[in-house]
């Protein structure tokens, strides 16, 4: 295993590739049944989001300044096996595994030293470690400059990981100047991390924690200075799990963000529709979308989600939350997942219908059960899933991997495909843009 060669000697440059893996399939919408990739492909109303690694631009920031990093995301340019370099870092989530693995491994092969990140090598560190040098388990602000330290001792470790939870006070401003600007239509920041719902289908407690940890309002404010230092006019993604969750903290935030004149796109969970304050805040500091989960229509599915059965109890309300956020000149991306065990093929019209009459934005998902949620296991223990691990590049959320109980794989993605079809028609395009065009229109006739 290839380590330090001489870098503790003077004048010595060390070179990092930090990489982006693409999957197999290299599109923001991606499916393995051709009729449903056939749409994504060419329908010209289905929103694209396109952003650039956050993790790696926070690990970039963790380097050291005297070592040269690139950073190389496959999704816009071939990675060069023969470019050199003494370590690469890969970060993978589950779809792109297969391929880091494979990225990993050409470059071992060459003498390069490789270290593996990211949610699924998090939360399969032993699998990951079979393809690699060294594995990063969790977040990653402590633990690079670590790994880099004992790189350049020769004394690297097989696995690195954290005692607890990362201090966010202490998370650097991520390296936005390494960015192409021409690329990217949204730019992400992230203002806290842990969410405290625990979803049976969703990871992000596992590896973030159940505590909901969050940078200093000036913190922000700076990463948003650099944004726009560097990328000027581009539009901003706030990509917390659940950014208002702290109530005051998010006065606070929104109320420091109006002079920045910013436009952003926030995630977040169907409560903001209770406080008028947030609201007023949000659309005077410039969110235009807000992302959030509603998951299902159908309460028995909501019911299995979290033993609080916290969405189960707003499930009546979704329709006039969806009407005071949008109120206030924002749009509702709401997100659905279908296959729950209680959806039956009248959920798919129930869908349409749903997202139709309010006029919101959707975007649509097979549940998944990704590695090392409660839903995963579950279905490890009835025997229900489809596929083993060497199929990770099917885990897109738009590919049936187990058994659905109530309809076949088959009517599963017909139902998908018919949802898509019906919500992102010229028609509820059109609906849609009328329908927030006079939703503007009335809030500056109010302040005129």
């Amino acid at each position: 295993m290839k380590q330090a060669r001489h870098y503790l000697d003077l004048g010595i440059i060390m070179k990092i590739l930090l990489i982006f893996p693409s999957r197999s399939r290299k599109r923001t919408y991606s499916s393995a049944n051709p009729r449903l990739q056939e749409f994504f492909d060419t329908n010209r109303y289905l929103p694209t989001f396109f952003l650039p690694s956050l993790a790696l631009l926070t690990i970039a920031a963790c380097t050291p300044q005297e070592i040269e990093v690139k950073l190389i995301d496959e999704r816009i340019s071939p990675i060069d096996f023969e470019e050199q370099a003494d370590l690469v870092g890969i970060s993978i989530m589950t779809e792109q595994a297969l391929r880091g693995y494979e990225i990993a491994r050409e470059f071992k092969r060459r003498g390069v030293f490789t270290v593996i990140g990211g949610i699924h090598a998090s939360v399969l560190p032993e699998e990951a470690a079979s393809h690699c040098d060294c594995v990063v388990i969790g977040e990653g602000e402590t633990l690079w400059p670590k790994l880099l330290e004992d790189f350049k001792k020769g004394e690297v470790k097989r696995f690195y990981l954290n005692d607890g939870q990362v201090d966010l006070l202490h998370s650097p401003i991520p390296r936005y100047d390494l960015l192409d600007r021409d690329v990217y239509n949204l730019i992400p920041i992230q203002t806290s991390r842990g969410c405290p719902r625990d979803c049976s289908f969703c990871t992000a407690t596992k590896v973030y924690g159940p505590r909901f940890r969050t940078k200093t309002v000036g913190q922000v404010i700076n990463e948003i200075e650099a944004i726009e230092e560097v990328l000027k006019n581009h539009r901003i993604v706030f990509n917390d799990d659940n950014m208002f969750f702290d109530r005051q903290r998010s006065y606070q935030l929104l109320s420091a963000l109006i002079p920045l004149r910013i436009r952003y796109f926030a995630e977040s969970d169907v409560s903001i529709a209770e406080d008028e304050k947030l609201l007023d805040l949000m659309q005077k500091s410039g969110c235009v979308t807000v992302f959030i989960g509603f998951e299902s229509l159908v309460a028995e599915n909501l019911t299995s989600l979290h033993h609080s059965q916290w969405k189960c109890k707003r499930v009546a309300g979704y329709a006039e939350s969806c009407r005071k956020i949008q109120s206030h000149g924002i749009q509702v991306l709401g997100s659905f997942i279908v296959g729950f065990d209680h959806d039956d093929k009248s959920v798919f019209q129930q869908l349409i219908d749903f997202v139709l009459e309010n006029k919101i934005l959707a975007q649509f998902h097979f549940l998944t059960p990704f590695p090392g949620s409660q839903l995963r296991a579950s279905l490890i223990r009835e025997g229900r899933l489809r596929q083993d691990d060497s199929h990770w590049d099917a885990y897109s959320c738009f590919d049936v991997v187990f058994a659905p109980l109530r309809m076949s794989s088959q009517e599963l993605e017909e139902g998908l495909l018919s949802v898509y079809q019906a919500v992102y028609s010229q028609g509820a395009h059109l609906s849609r843009s009328r329908h927030m065009i006079n939703i503007f229109r009335h809030l500056r006739q109010q302040q005129d």
